[in-house]
């Protein structure tokens, strides 16, 4: 986020994006958030971020002191005192932050919002909001503004800070805290329900979801989490994608930030965290079935992303008190 100097009016997407050599930054959970799941920022506490840009998590801005836009989707949204606002994985927007503004930052999984969906996020367009209300905000900001009263703006305020004093708690209490900010952050979402819920329906009904993701770029990652043991070229996705490999290429930096590659290597990285988590397969076997092959490949590999070996990542979730959610 970025604190906008008031004599020096903000660049808008559309101004940046036509700059030459703009690029659009791709932020990680690891790169902006306290845990990999789940993480709480203040206007006293947030990272720069002063021009548009997209992130691979969902977002939750609450302000509630001063004025300022959003730019989400091609679209210009008010945000006055009391505005939530609710950015989608990979959506590229933008808010610039008003000298002596109050906001929070809430930033969050797929894993931690959707425990219960074992989906892609690029997969999540498709899931009823019947299934998944908590998806409701998100898919209807472009054309919505979720506005509340003074009180209720207390009330968010009050969630915002239970979620960040809950987020310092000691790595003992790591079960415990992950299940309170989760009641808080549901109750935020289901305070938004409950105000503009016939909005989001009507929106719902009109179909005016934003289609946030091209169809080809929706298609190749069908084709890859489906094929993860598999050896995986970027010939046989695009032809899974109905394009041609080099446009597929292009859609899927221009839409994600990330070449095939590292597309392929993250969903490996993390069926095999969940295999290692909650199955009793062996490295070996999670190894095999997630396209790593040898063991001695698949240790070798994970330890450079994740930090740690298969099996002492295992340790984690067998030790009392380890974590609630898949990260």
């Amino acid at each position: 986020m970025h604190r906008a100097n008031p004599s020096n009016a903000p660049l808008t997407p559309l101004d940046y994006e036509g700059k030459k050599g703009a690029v659009i930054r791709n932020y990680t959970m690891a790169a902006r958030a306290q845990s990999a799941y789940f993480g709480i920022h203040d206007q006293s506490n947030c990272l720069p971020n002063p021009v548009p840009h997209r992130h691979e998590y969902f977002q939750i801005y609450v302000n509630t002191l001063g004025e300022t836009t959003h730019y989400i989707g091609g679209q210009q949204r008010p945000i006055r005192p009391g505005t939530v606002s609710f950015v989608l994985p990979f959506l590229v927007h933008y808010i610039p932050n008003v000298a002596d503004g109050k906001f929070h930052v809430i930033n969050i999984s797929k894993e931690y919002l959707l425990p219960s969906l074992n989906l892609d996020v690029f997969e999540l367009s498709e899931v009823p909001l019947a299934r998944a209300p908590e998806l409701g905000p998100f898919r209807f900001q472009h054309c919505l503004d979720f506005q509340f009263d003074e009180l209720d703006t207390e009330y968010l305020q009050e969630l915002c800070e239970r979620m960040a004093q809950e987020s310092q708690q000691s790595p003992s209490d790591d079960t415990a805290s992950n299940l309170l900010i989760r009641s808080h952050l549901l109750n935020l979402i289901g305070m938004v329900w409950r105000r503009h819920g016939d909005k989001i329906r009507l929106c719902e009904s009109n179909g005016m979801l934003l289609q946030s993701y091209k169809q080809s770029v929706l298609r190749c990652i069908r084709y890859i989490t489906q094929n993860l043991s598999r050896e995986l070229t970027l010939g046989d996705a695009a032809q899974a994608s109905h394009v041609s490999a080099t446009h597929l290429a292009h859609l899927l930096k221009s839409e994600t930030g990330k070449t095939f590659l590292e597309i392929v290597t993250e969903r490996r990285i993390e069926r095999a965290k969940t295999l290692l988590a909650f199955t009793s397969a062996s490295a070996a076997e999670i190894g095999q079935s997630t396209g790593f092959g040898e063991p001695n490949n698949f240790a070798r590999r994970f330890r450079q992303i994740v930090g740690s070996t298969p099996l002492a990542y295992r340790r984690q979730f067998q030790d009392v008190g380890a974590r609630t959610w898949v990260e």
